[in-house]
């Protein structure tokens, strides 16, 4: 008799187990097991395509650098032959800031940060006698600091370098 009383005892385990209870001691179930098993799966499935969008990105971005890069180049080409490359002290408080910013286009952020800089640069002097002069080299520059700082703006070139009107084109 007391054989047919420990699998009736073990019965009830696998039953309490199929249920999804918590066994005896905090063991998992089994059921627990799997579905964590199947949460881990689907995190390993996440990650990797996670990764793959991330590569597909970094590899746009490699390919809009190395475009972009050529400008750059010009930039430095262009610091180097003007001779600025270190300031040098004069004793007076006549400065000329180059703002250097886009006609047109979708880098709001980047004109913002511009301005942004100039407008502080420009804030620290009196309003009835501006020593400083800007440059604006692009619409936006211009746009941004005409309201404010209008006397200061010694300059305005628009429409410098390729029209790139066909990039927006195939859009």
């Amino acid at each position: 008799m007391m054989m047919i009383s420990k699998p009736t005892t073990m019965v009830v385990c696998l039953k309490g187990a199929a249920t999804g209870q918590q066994q005896n001691r905090n063991m998992a179930t089994l059921k627990q097991i799997s579905m964590r098993l199947k949460s881990v799966t689907n995190i390993q499935k996440i990650t990797q395509s996670m990764k793959m969008v991330s590569a597909a990105k970094y590899a746009r971005a490699e390919r809009e650098l190395r475009q972009a890069r050529p400008y750059g180049e010009g930039v430095r080409a262009f610091f180097e032959k003007s001779g600025a490359t270190e300031a040098v002290e004069t004793g007076d408080d006549n400065k000329l800031i180059v703002a250097i910013t886009s006609d047109r286009g979708l880098c709001g952020a980047v004109h913002t940060n511009v301005a942004k800089t100039i407008r502080n640069e420009l804030s620290n002097e009196s309003v009835e006698s501006p020593q400083s002069k800007v440059f604006c080299v692009g619409d936006k520059s211009r746009a941004l600091l005409q309201r404010l700082y209008a006397q200061n703006i010694a300059v305005v070139a628009n429409e410098v370098g390729p029209q790139t009107t066909h990039i927006f084109g195939c859009i």
